[in-house]
């Protein structure tokens, strides 16, 4: 895929996320929706880029990749290389973001890092690319994000635009990113260092004050970096 091709399937995917976003916001049930119509809808979006751009792709949920024994990818697209043998293009690792406590916001601080790492190892295994998708109201990102304690550098890395770039060694002093790693390891290959890109973000606002977005972050992995060994993950986490 090109560039403007992955940039393009982004803007689709949150174009479609905050679509349910608007029927939540106007129907009250924004708490009710589930990741797995959140999931169906990547689906049809991907389709319509695939057609747009005249790509045989073949769409499968829940994909755990070779080697892991965490949770499986969201969504993973493959295209039909020599005798019909599925090659990977990407994945989509997908979190969704309703709750407006602040009790649980290290939790969700910890599971959107997760994602990150995920997708940065599973950018490995692919051709083009590893999106991390978020469907968030205002009001949960706020709470989640907005932070001055040790989560504050990962958080700044989440929700600033551009390049960004993530060394594990250097972040580990992240609560966040610290249980990440010990959830990880042992059942997802961690790269030492990977980079982020904001892609897309899609917003819903209104003077009542509700409002939602979806954001779309490209993860990669850069050829230069490596993956960390049993040793070196038990030294950081000591």
């Amino acid at each position: 895929m090109t560039p403007a091709q992955i940039q393009e399937l982004a803007d689709r995917l949150a174009s479609i996320l905050i679509s349910h976003a608007a029927h939540g916001l106007a129907t009250s049930s924004l708490e009710g929706m589930g990741e797995i119509t959140l999931r169906d809808s990547l689906i049809v979006a991907s389709a319509a880029a695939g057609a747009e751009t005249k790509q045989a792709w073949v769409f499968q949920r829940e994909v755990l990749p070779d080697g892991w024994t965490d949770s499986a990818v969201d969504l993973v697209l493959y295209r039909k290389g020599n005798n019909d043998a599925l090659k990977e293009v990407g994945g989509v690792e997908l979190k969704w973001w309703r709750q407006e406590d602040k009790g649980n916001a290290s939790n969700r601080r910890r599971d959107l890092v997760k994602d990150f790492i995920r997708a940065a190892s599973l950018y490995t295994t692919v051709e083009d690319f590893a999106f991390v998708a978020l469907l968030s109201t205002e009001v949960s990102w706020a709470s989640t994000t907005k932070t001055t304690g040790v989560d504050a550098g990962a958080m700044e890395l989440v929700t600033s635009s551009g390049s960004q770039k993530w060394n594990i060694g250097s972040l580990v002093g992240s609560t966040a990113v610290k249980q990440s790693v010990r959830k990880l390891q042992g059942r997802v290959p961690i790269p030492n260092i990977f980079h982020s890109r904001l892609l897309t973000n899609l917003s819903l606002e209104f003077a009542s004050g509700r409002s939602a977005f979806a954001r779309i972050w490209a993860i990669k992995k850069p050829q230069k970096t490596k993956l960390l060994t049993a040793g070196e993950i038990d030294e950081l986490l000591s």
